[in-house]
C-alpha cells in the first residue's frame, strides 16, 4: 500500500470529523454563569443589554474559512478558502464590522491542485498545506508564509511523515502538528487496516519548530486524541507553547492544559455543554479559555474551577442546528467572532457547502433576557428545533426575547421537573410556550392546561396523517409536533416480510446466530463472522427501546393492558436471553456519521453500524431523522429496502418538537406568534438533528434534496403515507419497573406472569397520578 493511497484513505473522513463534532459528545451537565458581558458591558438583570449577531461574511465565493486570530495590534486577521482554489486573507480593523481584503498567490507558488491544513499563525504569519493530485492518490507539500511576507518558504518535514490532518499555532514560533505515520501492525490488528507490508497507519503529534521543520514527539498528547484533530485547541499567549484541549472521556469532556515541557494535567474533570467545542475554542491574552456551544460562549478563568456562561447564544447562529461551529475567537472589544460552516441546496437539489462569518457583540439598547418582559419557552431537553425559531422569532420581532429553559440541563429528574412545571401551571406562573416532547400531552389537554393552537398553525398545510392524531373533528388542535421521526428496519423485500410483527421478528432472529457480548473496543467487532445474527444490540435498555418505540402506547390502551405488557416482555426476553444479554456488562455504543445528502446529515447508531459497517447483523434498525437516511441505506447493499419498525402500534412514529401554549399564558399572542414561526417556512425549510419537517411542502422539498433515485424517494412516501401512531415513550416509573423486570426475565430470575404484573402495578400507578 503507498503511502500516498494511505493518506488519502484516512482524510476521506474529515467530513465526516466536522458533522460528528457536532452531532456526538459528551458532558451534557451545565454550569452556572450570569449570561452577561464577556467585557463587563451589562447584565441580563438589568432592562437592556443582551449578545446579538450581524454576520460580516466578507466573500462571496467561500468554502471555508479558517479560524481567525487576534493580533498584538488589535486588528483581525481572517483566511478565506475559496471553492476556485483561491486563498484570500482578509484585515479587520473595527472588531469584524468590515474587511479588507489581501489577494494571494500561493497556488502559483506552490502548484497546489488544493489547499489541505491551512492554519493562520498568531502574528499574521501562515502555515500552508498544498496538495497535488496523483494516480490513485495525493501528495503533500508544506509553506510557511511569515509575518510580513508574501513570499512562500517550502518547510521540509521528517520523511516518516504520511500526511498533516491537523496543526494548531502554539506562539513563539512553534506549532502542534498532528499526522500520520507507518508503524508495525499488532498481531491482533485488524487485517483491513494492515497492508502487504504488515504495515499500519497510526497517528503521532509532534511540537513543530516553524522556522526549521524541526519535530519533537509529544508522546503524552496521543491518549487523550479523539481522531484526527485536536479537539477545544487554545495556545496559551501568556506562556507560549502552552495549550489548552479537549480530551473526553466516559465520565465527560475534560479540558487539559500542556506546559511547554509537553506534561499534561486535568485543568477540569467534566466540562458543561461542550458537544461544540471540537473547533470553536480560543483564548484571551490574560490566558482565559473560551468555547462555544449550543448554549452559548463558556469562558473559564485561567486558574478558575468554574466554567462560566458569558455569551447568551439565544437569538445567534451558535444555537443554530444547521450550522456547525468552525472557529472562535475573542476581539478586542470583547465581542467574538464566529466562523461557521453551513450547506445550501439550489433549485436542482444540487448541495454546497460554504463558510460565514459572524460578529457576536453586546447591545446595551436591546431588550435584556430574564428581565421579567421576555417570552418564555420551556423543554425538559434541547431541541434545535425549538432554538431555530428563538432566531427566527427574534429576527422578526427585534423588540422580543425569548428565555429558553431546559429543565434537565442541570441534571435532576424528569419526574421532578414535570412536578415543578405542572405546579407553575396551576398556579398561572408557568412558561408561555411549552415542548411536551417526554410529557404525556393527552393528559395536559385533558385538564385544560393548553391553547388551542389552531389559530395560529395551518393545520392543512402539514402532513395530514402526521398531524391527523392531534387535530380535533371541530378543527382545533393543542398540541402539535413541528419534526417527527421514524423507527425503522433495513433489509431485503425476503427479511422484512419474515419479520413484520414482534412476534414473527423474534422468531426470525432465533434462526440466525446469536450475538457476541462484543462492543467497538473488541478486536473481534471488526472481523466478519461466518455467520451473522439478526440485529445489533449492545444493552437490554436498547432492546427494550427499541420495542416500545413501536409500542409505548398500547400498554394503556383502555387502562392498563396486560395483553401487551406481555407481548413486549416476551419479545425482549425470548431475544436478550439468546444473545445472553445477561452478560452484556457496560458495552460501549457506537454511532457513526455515514456522510449526507441534499445539506442533511445521516447518522448510524449500533444498529446501523453493526450491519452496514462491520457487516455482522443481517438487517439494520435506527430511528430515521431525515429522508437522507433512506438513500444512504438503500446505497449500503443491494436489494436493501428501509421499512417501518415492527410492534404492536400501527405506523409508529416519534413526534419531535411538540408545542403547546399554557392556558394560563399571560403572553397569548406572542407565544402563538411564536409557534406560527415554529411551524413557518423559515424554520420549517431548514435541516434540524431532531427530525424531519412537519409542514408538507418543507418536507417534499427535503426529499427532492436528499434523494436522486425514483425509487428512492418512492420508499420515503411509503414510509411516510403508512404512519398512523404518536409513540411517547413510559415515564421514569413505568420504563424502570419495565428494564428491572426485562432484565430479571432474562437473567432467568423472575417468570413471564410475574414481570407482566410488576409492570401492570407501575402502569396503574402511572394511570391513577393522572386522574
Amino acid at each position: 500500500m503507498k503511502k500516498h493511497t494511505i493518506a488519502k484513505r484516512a482524510a476521506a473522513f474529515a467530513l465526516a470529523a466536522v458533522m460528528a463534532a457536532g452531532l456526538f459528545g459528551c458532558g451534557e451537565e451545565t454550569a452556572s454563569g450570569s449570561g452577561s458581558a464577556a467585557s463587563g458591558g451589562g447584565s441580563s438583570a438589568s432592562g437592556t443589554g443582551r449578545w446579538r449577531q450581524e454576520e460580516v461574511t466578507p466573500g462571496e465565493n467561500a468554502r471555508s474559512y479558517e479560524k481567525p486570530v487576534l493580533l498584538e495590534d488589535g486588528s483581525l486577521l481572517l483566511l478565506e478558502k475559496g471553492g476556485d482554489n483561491t486563498a484570500t486573507l482578509w484585515t479587520s480593523t473595527d472588531n469584524g464590522a468590515t474587511w479588507q481584503e489581501q489577494p494571494t498567490d500561493w497556488a502559483q507558488q506552490t502548484g497546489a491542485d488544493y489547499f489541505g491544513v491551512t492554519r493562520l499563525m498568531p502574528d499574521g504569519g501562515c502555515f500552508i498545506t498544498a496538495v497535488t493530485e496523483t494516480d490513485g492518490g495525493y501528495d503533500q507539500t508544506w509553506w510557511v508564509q511569515d509575518a510580513g511576507s508574501s513570499a512562500l518558504r517550502r518547510l521540509e518535514l521528517p520523511e516518516s511523515i504520511l500526511d498533516v490532518s491537523d496543526l494548531q499555532p502554539l506562539g513563539g514560533g512553534e506549532a502542534l502538528l498532528l499526522g500520520r505515520i507507518l508503524v508495525p501492525a499488532a498481531e491482533d490488528a485488524p487485517s483491513a487496516l494492515v497492508d502487504e507490508n504488515g504495515m499500519m497507519s497510526a497517528m503521532s503529534a509532534w511540537k513543530l519548530d516553524l522556522a526549521t521543520g524541526e519535530c519533537t514527539e509529544m508522546t503524552e498528547l496521543l491518549g487523550s486524541l479523539g481522531g484526527s484533530f485536536i479537539s477545544g485547541m487554545a495556545a496559551d499567549p501568556t506562556e507560549p507553547g502552552a495549550f489548552y484541549s479537549l480530551s473526553y472521556q466516559e465520565s465527560g469532556v475534560q479540558l487539559m492544559r500542556t506546559g511547554t515541557d509537553g506534561a499534561m494535567t486535568t485543568v477540569f474533570e467534566n466540562l458543561p455543554d461542550a458537544s461544540a467545542a471540537a473547533f470553536s475554542a480560543c483564548a484571551d491574552s490574560d490566558g482565559n479559555y473560551y468555547y462555544a456551544s449550543r448554549k452559548g460562549i463558556y469562558r473559564l478563568a485561567k486558574g478558575g474551577d468554574l466554567a462560566e456562561l458569558v455569551v447568551d447564544g439565544a437569538g445567534t447562529v451558535l444555537s443554530a442546528g444547521s450550522a456547525s461551529l468552525m472557529g472562535l475567537a475573542r476581539c478586542a472589544d470583547g465581542g467574538f467572532l464566529a466562523v461557521t460552516l453551513e450547506s445550501t441546496t439550489d433549485d436542482q437539489n444540487n448541495t454546497a457547502y460554504g463558510g460565514h462569518v459572524y460578529r457576536i457583540f453586546w447591545d446595551e439598547t436591546a431588550p435584556a433576557r430574564g428581565s421579567g418582559d421576555a417570552l418564555m419557552v420551556w423543554s425538559l431537553e434541547n431541541s434545535d428545533t425549538v432554538r431555530a425559531a428563538i432566531n427566527e422569532y427574534e429576527a422578526q420581532y427585534p423588540e422580543r426575547t425569548v428565555d429558553y429553559q431546559i429543565a434537565l440541563e442541570s441534571g435532576g429528574s424528569t419526574a421532578d421537573a414535570i412536578t415543578v412545571l405542572n405546579t407553575a401551571l396551576l398556579a398561572g406562573s408557568g412558561p408561555d410556550v411549552i415542548i411536551l416532547d417526554g410529557l404525556d400531552w393527552q393528559v395536559y389537554q385533558e385538564q385544560g392546561l393548553l391553547e388551542d393552537l389552531s389559530p395560529w398553525v395551518d393545520t392543512q398545510s402539514l402532513v395530514s396523517n402526521v398531524a391527523a392524531p392531534f387535530v380535533g373533528e371541530d378543527g382545533s388542535v393543542y398540541a402539535l409536533p413541528a419534526r417527527f421521526a421514524v423507527p425503522v428496519l433495513v433489509g431485503t423485500e425476503q427479511d422484512l416480510a419474515a419479520a413484520s410483527s414482534l412476534e414473527s421478528l423474534a422468531g426470525w432472529l432465533l434462526e440466525k446466530a446469536a450475538r457476541p457480548a462484543w462492543d467497538c473496543q473488541s478486536n473481534d467487532y471488526y472481523e466478519p463472522l461466518d455467520e451473522p445474527y439478526g440485529l445489533g444490540f449492545i444493552s437490554i435498555q436498547q432492546l427494550l427501546d427499541f420495542a416500545l418505540e413501536t409500542s409505548a402506547p398500547a400498554l394503556t390502551e383502555n387502562g392498563v393492558n396486560g395483553e401487551a405488557v406481555a407481548q413486549v416482555l416476551d419479545f425482549v426476553q425470548q431475544v436478550g436471553a439468546y444473545y445472553g444479554m445477561d452478560g452484556y456488562k457496560n458495552l460501549m455504543t457506537n454511532a457513526v456519521v455515514a456522510g449526507e445528502a441534499g445539506g442533511e446529515a445521516v447518522a448510524y447508531g449500533d444498529g446501523g453500524y453493526e450491519c452496514f459497517f462491520t457487516h455482522n447483523a443481517a438487517m439494520a434498525w435506527d430511528t430515521m431523522t431525515t429522508p437522507a437516511y433512506v438513500a444512504a441505506a438503500r446505497s449500503e447493499g443491494d436489494g436493501y429496502t428501509v421499512a417501518l419498525r415492527p410492534g404492536l402500534c400501527e405506523g409508529a412514529f416519534l413526534p419531535k418538537a411538540m408545542a403547546g401554549i399554557s392556558a394560563t399564558s399571560a403572553n397569548k399572542d406572542e407565544a402563538g406568534q411564536f409557534v406560527a414561526v415554529l411551524f413557518g417556512d423559515a424554520v420549517q425549510s431548514t435541516w434540524q438533528q431532531d427530525g424531519m419537517p412537519v409542514r408538507a411542502d418543507a418536507l417534499e422539498s427535503s426529499i427532492n434534496a436528499c434523494c436522486k433515485k425514483d425509487e428512492t424517494k418512492q420508499n420515503v412516501r411509503q414510509i411516510v403515507d403508512a404512519l398512523k401512531t404518536p409513540v411517547t415513550m413510559p415515564d421514569e416509573t413505568v420504563s424502570d419497573a419495565l428494564l428491572k423486570n426485562a432484565t430479571a426475565l432474562i437473567e432467568g430470575k423472575t417468570t413471564l406472569d410475574q414481570a407482566q404484573a410488576g409492570v401492570e402495578d407501575a402502569l396503574k400507578l402511572y394511570l391513577a397520578e393522572q386522574q
